[in-house]
């Protein structure tokens, strides 16, 4: 399958005027502009852990305030999972609800992937009317659409036997991720049909998904993001040393736990997309607050604010084909 920049150009009008039709950008709002937040691990009961409450309930409302004052406004916010710090409980679920709110309120999309401390049933308590944008069954798989190009959000949620659906559990999940074989089924599909630039976005790297290949090879797939990890980091995927293909990465920072504090921009252009970081603070933590900072902890806020991630719509040959 060829991309051409005609191609592009055509997708992006009739994607555009879908969402026009669709009410779907506001006035004033980028609709070419998504923010990107991931590992908010919000927790509302403070009964459940005797730590208390999260910092990120103090932090991610300043990183929300942050992305309210953009000039123009993103179309779109996405949270790649994990939205409770323990368990995925419905309380941590409504509190991140409450916190991003705002978002909602002033016109900007939400959308949502699962973490491997979230809860599939929980989730959709919270937020009910998501359940008609699901494209995988029993799977919290949905797509943002963008003039320039797609975003595929994918569920990498692996929870122990039997608690897919079921009530939140102090056992919690497994902390690695994976998708079933309904929805590398249906990811395959999905990039076979599509003719327009497409990115993948999960909580976890590609490599615990288990998708390496499918994402390196498919001709539109131009790019992976994804969280997990709390800090900020790009690299690309490869499938086998001897193959030339390869794929952008960006990893995310935490929407307010500990390790790289921020959260992205995505923007989409009709030949490239550029995703530019914005750290805000490392380690963040309250019962810091008056001591002096380390200053390892100050540079790495410095070297990673502003850093920007391009990925090209121009995936190489593969080295055995050429």
């Amino acid at each position: 399958m060829e991309l051409t920049r005609r191609g592009f150009l055509t997708g992006a009008g009739a994607t555009v005027a879908a969402l026009a039709s669709a009410g779907g950008v506001h006035e004033g709002h980028d609709p070419n502009l998504v923010a990107l937040l991931a590992d908010i691990h919000l927790l509302d009961n403070s009964v459940r852990w005797k730590n208390g409450p999260t910092q990120s309930s103090v932090v991610l409302p300043q990183l929300v305030k942050e992305i309210l004052a953009l000039r123009p406004l993103p179309a779109n916010a996405v949270v790649l999972g994990d939205f409770s710090a323990s368990c995925g409980w419905d309380e941590d679920f409504r509190l991140a609800a409450a916190i991003l709110s705002p978002l909602a309120e002033a016109g900007i999309a939400l959308s949502f992937a699962m973490g491997n401390h979230d809860n599939r049933a929980a989730f959709l308590r919270t937020w009910p009317d998501y359940k008609s944008r699901l494209l995988v069954p029993h799977r919290i798989v949905s797509k943002v659409a963008t003039p320039n190009a797609d975003i595929i959000l994918l569920d990498t949620l692996k929870c122990r036997d039997g608690a897919d659906w079921g009530e939140p559990s102090s056992e919690g999940n497994f902390v690695d991720g994976t998708i079933d074989d309904a929805q590398r089924e249906w990811l395959r599909g999905e990039l076979a049909a599509t003719t327009r630039p497409t990115f993948l976005c999960a909580h976890h790297c590609a490599r615990e998904a288990g998708i390496v290949s499918e994402v390196v090879t498919a001709p539109t797939a131009f790019g992976y993001i994804f969280g997990h990890e709390h800090a900020i980091a790009e690299g690309f995927l490869h499938d086998g040393y001897s193959n030339s293909q390869t794929v952008q990465t960006a990893t995310l920072p935490s929407g307010g736990f500990w390790g790289d504090i921020g959260y992205a921009l995505f923007r989409t252009f009709p030949d490239r997309a550029e995703l530019t970081f914005r750290q805000t603070d490392f380690y963040f933590n309250r019962r810091w607050t008056g001591k002096p900072r380390p200053k390892n902890w100050i540079e790495r806020v410095k070297s990673h604010d502003g850093r920007k991630v391009v990925f090209w719509f121009d995936k190489p040959a593969n080295f055995h084909k050429i």
